[in-house]
């Protein structure tokens, strides 16, 4: 349950930060929200408290009228219980995997990657533009450039060649881990496995001493051989 926490504040940290660059973040008692008019992302809703089953009728009612068809990613345990789910006045889009590994011991790296930090509007567009291909959505230009002095956004570079990108987000003591993509004619080439190395390695050396990501079905398999653990399950839900 505390990995599962941890994990769960470092993912909306980001999406707070990134929202509040454009006066897009929202809360009350129960809910909180990040909203950016024309932006993919983070376009969210979520609760307050985590991991707990609340009556929806107050949400269903604050996502019909404030949200503009905001995604509601509701935290679950790994058992799955079909509250949500089950209500019909939701859809289930997508999974994703909470996912944590302690930081010990380093990882063996065989490719020398080159790590460049977004610093400037030409970095952010190359980042932008390389998370749309890896991704098939936005993470928007304004949002890059407004946000890269408190979010680490790296592209990531094979001699100069670049392979792709990657968000290291630190609270506490947590390495958050997001937006690993790869460019399409990069891939199936162990590029994914070998930039999870270098950052781990990166975490470990800031004396971090948490790993946690979100991750979809087809990279779980990934992660779990590099010893991550699934800790909770992310839905994502649209209201009907």
């Amino acid at each position: 349950m505390k990995k599962a926490k941890l994990n769960i504040d470092n993912l909306t940290d980001l999406w707070i930060i990134a929202s509040s660059s454009h006066q897009g973040y929202y809360y009350d008692e129960q809910f909180e929200y990040a909203y950016i008019k024309n932006a993919q992302w983070p376009s969210r809703i979520w609760q307050k408290k985590p991991l707990s089953i609340q009556p929806l009728e107050k949400f269903q009612k604050a996502l019909k009228k404030n949200t503009k068809g905001l995604t509601f990613s509701y935290f679950n345990l790994p058992n799955r219980d079909k509250f949500i789910e089950n209500n019909k006045n939701f859809k289930l889009t997508s999974v994703q995997y909470g996912m944590s590994l302690q930081l010990n011991n380093k990882f063996i790296t065989r490719m020398k990657l080159d790590f460049k930090r977004v610093e400037n509007e030409s970095d952010a567009k190359t980042w932008s533009n390389s998370f749309r291909k890896a991704f098939g959505y936005e993470i928007s230009l304004q949002i890059i450039t407004k946000t890269k002095e408190e979010i680490p956004f790296y592209l990531v570079y094979l001699e100069e060649e670049l392979i792709g990108t990657v968000i290291l987000h630190i609270t506490k003591n947590i390495a958050g881990i997001h937006s690993l993509g790869i460019l399409p004619e990069k891939r199936k080439q162990g590029f994914a496995t070998q930039i999870m190395h270098h950052t781990l390695n990166k975490s470990i050396d800031q004396n971090l001493s948490l790993a946690t990501l979100q991750a979809s079905e087809m990279a779980k398999d990934m992660y779990l051989k590099l010893g991550f653990s699934v800790d909770f399950l992310m839905e994502n839900y649209q209201i009907k």
